[in-house]
């Protein structure tokens, strides 16, 4: 046993006679040992274990008030499993029911009085010996439960990632079948159209009226292949992170203008009402941001709220908050309940998810305007419930504010 041990063992010695305690006290001075400490009333012994915290405790078996053999049933009850408490009985008391007692009761050894302080001083660096070596094992011990810990977290990730895989895979061959059954049904269709009005339109008894049906009919299914097309395309761009910003200055009030005559015919068609709300004694607004993507939003969002309202109105426009405009599109269409409005915005969804949907369209409006707006530093909000309606909304940061009027 080594000095630096000597010097931080410390030993508690508990015999009720007082000439035993110095005898015991001299001799571990002379072997180096520096923490030591007594008593000859072993009703202190808890107390002492609990606030000198002895490694070792030399302990006498018979004394007035309680028994070695009483001491150490009252120690196992506050010394955890855990804490290795070596404890060498010194006692007069030879007999073998005596030692089988003692070692039963949670002595580590035994010696009898009167002893040999040789073998005294031996039995007590066995014991600090043992206690030290129980005391790295445990050091062991914690230190190989927290790798187990550590190395159970990173299986933890790894087991979570793994099934983020999964899941993403299981998503992206969702998202293929998905992209396959619609675009097969939204490019197919148009192209039918286009097919079929062509074989028509070379037909010779043809009279300028029914060319003229046939030609617009022909432009309708362009511009749904057209805009099918370009749906795709913007959500690669989206889906890649490639969507490129180019902010310029953008006359708000005449996009919105055009945009209200674009969408007019579609409206009177359905028999809807179209209102374009600008604020009081706004002439123009110049906002700056990028124009075809502000384009794509509204125009998405108006065309979702034609597609799903058979009556009452659409109104749209925007409003002026401090350092930012909110612009809005209303309706009185079907109106979503809480869970579809978590679910408008996946890729290629419809509330109406059958091969027999009521509504035509690839069910990428609403995450086109969504991906769109995050690249522009904003997100959709949507007000809705069913059979009242909605109001989808976002905000941009306004930069610029002019009235030639004033």
């Amino acid at each position: 046993m080594n000095k630096l041990l000597f010097e931080k063992s410390k030993i508690l010695i508990v015999d009720d006679q007082q000439a035993n305690i110095d005898l015991l006290e001299g001799f571990l001075e002379m072997e180096g040992y520096q923490n030591i400490l007594s008593t000859s009333d072993p009703r202190t012994v808890l107390n002492l274990y609990e606030s000198f915290a002895p490694d070792l405790i030399l302990l006498d078996l018979a004394m007035p008030y309680l028994t070695g053999f009483k001491v150490m049933e009252l120690l196992k009850q506050i010394v955890s499993a855990d804490n290795y408490l070596p404890i060498l009985v010194l006692s007069a008391n030879i007999t073998p029911e005596a030692k089988q007692r003692a070692l039963a009761e949670g002595a580590s050894d035994f010696l009898s009085k009167p002893f040999d302080l040789i073998e005294v001083g031996l039995r007590i660096r066995n014991l600090l010996s043992a206690k030290s070596m129980h005391q790295q094992l445990q050091n062991q011990n914690v230190i190989l439960e927290d790798k187990v810990k550590e190395r159970t977290a990173e299986l933890e990730l790894i087991a979570i990632d793994l099934l983020a895989a999964k899941e993403r895979a299981e998503s992206g061959d969702r998202l293929k079948t998905a992209f396959l059954q619609t675009i097969s049904h939204e490019i197919r269709t148009p192209m039918n159209g286009i097919l079929g009005f062509a074989s028509l339109l070379a037909s010779p008894d043809l009279t300028e009226g029914e060319r003229a049906e046939y030609l617009e009919l022909m432009k309708i299914s362009l511009d749904r292949l057209v805009g099918t097309i370009t749906d795709y395309v913007n959500i690669s761009l989206i889906y890649t992170d490639n969507l490129q910003i180019q902010s310029q200055q953008v006359r708000l009030v005449h996009l919105l203008t055009d945009l209200e005559s674009k969408f007019r015919k579609e409206c009177d068609k359905k028999g809807l009402k179209l209102e374009l709300q600008l604020p009081d004694h706004i002439f123009e607004f110049l906002l700056e941001t990028d124009s075809e993507l502000l384009r794509t939003v509204i125009s998405h969002l108006i065309a979702n709220a034609i597609k799903f309202t058979n009556k009452g109105f659409i109104t749209f426009g925007f409003e002026i908050l401090p350092s930012v405009i909110k612009i809005y599109v209303r309706d009185t269409g079907i109106g979503l309940g809480q869970e579809s409005q978590q679910m408008i915005f996946e890729k290629f969804m419809q509330i109406d998810g059958s091969t027999t949907r009521n509504y035509e369209g690839s069910g990428l409006g609403l995450s086109i305007c969504q991906g769109i707006l995050k690249f522009l530093g904003s997100g959709i909000h949507i007000e809705s419930d069913p059979d009242k309606g909605s109001v989808f909304s976002f905000t941009l940061p306004a930069k610029e504010y002019t009235d030639p009027e004033l």
